[in-house]
């Protein structure tokens, strides 16, 4: 039965649109699929070195990369143009990055959330980002009575889908992994979940094949809501 169910919070609960209209804005439109691939690539890779960065970090460095070749093949700026393109490449990662202090959950986020609390399930976000930066935002979203704890992989030093994130989780809300599930939009997480034996949810935003090589999720669906009514079917 499933009592308990960790969220992933970028792209799972909140659209990263602002991301990507920022990124357009400092010359960047087009890159976002490639920069958010590499930072959690890069994540990751800590993670199996044993390592941890932060994801600020890698996602200022991505910033940066991306925003010296752009610079470097493209025709100078007037600098007294007002376009954001003509500030400074730390300027631009900034203006960047500070979109994450202003993220939007997705339309079905309330009414899912919602459905797992009159369930009486707990619901508690997972992010590889930072938890009070997610607490900010789903304070700001009014989402916050609806989550009942924020953790991030900071606590053990480790990205999803390394199994200590998840393990810690289980730990802190003293549920056997058989009756939590892991709710994500990204396959791996999905998978990281399931690796240490919890119901692996893929919510299905995209309507794109789930990878062959991973197995198949527990239970999959389009939108939050439909997750949710799905999950509670199980049990």
């Amino acid at each position: 039965m499933v009592r308990l169910v960790v969220v992933d919070v970028n792209e799972t609960l909140f659209s990263l649109d602002q991301i990507v209209s920022r990124m357009a804005e400092v010359g960047l439109a087009g890159r976002f699929d490639a920069w958010f691939a590499s930072v959690v690539r890069d994540g990751v890779a800590a993670a199996a070195a044993g390592r941890f960065a932060r994801l600020g970090d890698l996602a200022g460095y991505h910033l940066e990369v991306l925003l010296s070749d752009e610079r470097a093949e493209a025709a100078p700026v007037d600098p007294e143009a007002t376009s954001l393109r003509s500030v400074s490449v730390r300027e631009a990662v900034d203006h960047v990055l500070a979109g994450f202090e202003h993220l939007v959950p997705h339309p079905d986020v309330a009414a899912g959330l919602r459905a797992l609390r009159a369930a009486g399930i707990r619901a508690v976000a997972l992010t590889n980002g930072a938890a009070d930066l997610t607490r900010r935002n789903l304070d700001r979203a009014g989402l916050a009575p609806l989550i009942h704890a924020v953790h991030d992989v900071a606590e053990v030093g480790r990205w999803k889908p390394a199994p200590e994130p998840y393990r810690s989780v289980l730990t802190a809300h003293a549920t056997e992994a058989a009756d939590a599930a892991m709710i994500a939009v990204h396959p791996w997480d999905v998978l990281g979940g399931q690796a240490v034996g919890m119901v692996g949810a893929w919510l299905d935003r995209r309507g794109a094949p789930y990878p062959a090589a991973y197995g198949a999720p527990d239970v999959s669906g389009a939108d939050l809501p439909t997750l949710v009514d799905r999950l509670i079917g199980r049990r």
